[in-house]
C-alpha cells in the first residue's frame, strides 16, 4: 500500500486498465449483487418474510426484554448522576 488512510484511492501498480481491479471495487461490486439479491428475495416473499419479523416482535416483546432494557436505562442513567454529582462535589 502506497498510502494509508485513503480507502478509496487506487491501489494498483500497474495503472489503469482491464485487469487492474481494486479491493474497493470489488467490494463494492460484491455488495451491490447481495444487495440487489436480498431486495429480490424480499420483494418476492414479502407476505412470508413479513409474517416472521411479525412473529419475531410478537415473541420479543412477549418475553420480557423491554423490562430488562428499562432497568438497563434506568441503572445506566443513575450511575452516571450519581458520577456527576460525585465529580462536581470534589471539583469545587
Amino acid at each position: 500500500m502506497r498510502r494509508a488512510g485513503n480507502i478509496f484511492e487506487q491501489e494498483s501498480y500497474r495503472g489503469t486498465g482491464v485487469r487492474t481491479m481494486s479491493g474497493v471495487t470489488i467490494t463494492l461490486i460484491v455488495c451491490f449483487v447481495l444487495s440487489g439479491l436480498a431486495a429480490f428475495s424480499i420483494i418476492a416473499n414479502f407476505g412470508a418474510v413479513t409474517a416472521r419479523i411479525a412473529i419475531f416482535m410478537a415473541n420479543l416483546l412477549s418475553s420480557g426484554f423491554p423490562i430488562l432494557i428499562v432497568i438497563a436505562v434506568v441503572v445506566y442513567f443513575t450511575m452516571r448522576l450519581k458520577w456527576k454529582l460525585r465529580r462536581n462535589f470534589w471539583g469545587w
